[in-house]
């Protein structure tokens, strides 16, 4: 965005009222709806007065921070708040759970051999913390370390935050059948 710039994620929050600032119709709108856009959980806690939730997993699991819930929303703290709600669930912290996974939208196809090694520091985080569930509120990081998870033979199932926060774990975890 910008002569000189290279392409680069876009992020609702941050960058459209900075790349439509000078735009005197489209700078108000980016405004707007920056100021209305939320992360999930950052949603459910901040806004809603969210607390607690009703649902239930047994076991234990891991939280992996995207770096754009992170970086550019600011929520580290909100899912960790309603999963210690969640009955029956045990979180454990897992190393270096900031550190990006190697996903990176076009990233992990730009660079395939970089985004490996980066998903399997990850993978190898989660594991050490023998959770039974890497949790998560991205779906491209989510994707990425079940893949990595799944091509390495472990048995740890890849669940966004919200699955388990609803209790809705009907369907099979990401990346299973």
């Amino acid at each position: 965005y910008g002569a000189g710039k290279p392409p680069v994620a876009v992020n609702i929050k941050q960058d459209y009222p900075e790349i439509l600032k000078d735009d005197l119709e489209w700078a108000p709108r980016a405004e707007s709806l920056a100021a209305k856009t939320y992360e999930i959980t950052q949603f459910l806690t901040d806004v809603m007065g969210l607390e607690r939730v009703e649902a239930e997993l047994k076991g234990v699991a891991t939280y992996h921070d995207s770096c754009s819930s992170q970086r550019a929303m600011g929520v580290k703290e909100q899912p960790r708040r309603l999963l210690a709600s969640v009955a029956g669930l045990e979180v454990q912290e897992m190393e270096e759970t900031e550190v990006c996974c190697g996903f990176g939208g076009t990233f992990c196809v730009k660079y395939p051999d970089i985004s490996n090694e980066m998903v399997g520091a990850k993978a190898a985080n989660v594991l050490a913390t023998k959770a039974d569930y890497v949790l998560a509120g991205d779906l491209g990081c989510l994707l990425n370390i079940a893949g990595k998870l799944k091509r390495d033979g472990a048995s740890t199932k890849a669940r966004h935050v919200v699955e388990v926060l609803a209790g809705a774990l009907d369907e099979p975890p990401i990346g299973e059948r």
